[in-house]
């Protein structure tokens, strides 16, 4: 029988994640990150990185300019203090999900959701991040025929 349990340390893990973003500290993303065929999935369609050397080759400058160039503030210390986490785990296997919003320079915001899987290292060395992906929430009512979100048929 497999349980699944929330895990206040996994929640701490996330939120250290967190100021560890804040303070550029990509030594603490590549202790963290596992080996092998790990990933990561934006928000864009075009947003994908597979491997750890790809993954962590999206640093935290890349991502800085990246949210520069949409003119999106990740790092906001206001916003971070706004998301909500939750995690959970079963025995060596969890994941992180990060309720939150990316504002912009106007102030507008628009609702996101990170989920992480991480695994515990057999080697006692911690939590290693195995995949991420960013989810921007849209309302239903955005999908409607005629919605800017929706790909025309090409039928």
């Amino acid at each position: 029988m497999v349980t699944v349990d929330r895990s206040p340390e996994l929640e701490e893990f996330a939120r250290e994640g967190r100021r560890r973003f804040e303070a550029g500290d990509t030594a603490w993303f590549e202790q963290t990150t596992a080996c092998g065929d790990v990933s990561s999935f934006g928000t864009a369609p075009d947003e994908q990185s597979r491997g750890r050397d790809e993954v962590l080759a999206l640093t935290m400058e890349q991502v800085g300019e990246m949210n520069e160039a949409a003119g999106l503030d990740v790092a906001a210390p206001e916003q971070g203090e706004d998301d909500v986490v939750e995690a959970y785990q079963a025995g060596d296997v969890g994941w992180i999900v990060t309720h939150g919003r990316f504002t912009f320079e106007d102030g507008s915001w628009t609702a996101n959701r990170v989920v992480s899987v991480v695994v515990r290292d057999p080697e006692g060395d911690g939590w290693k991040s195995v995949l991420t992906a960013s989810q921007l929430l849209v309302p239903n009512e955005l999908l409607l025929s005629g919605s800017p979100l929706r790909t025309p048929s090409e039928t």
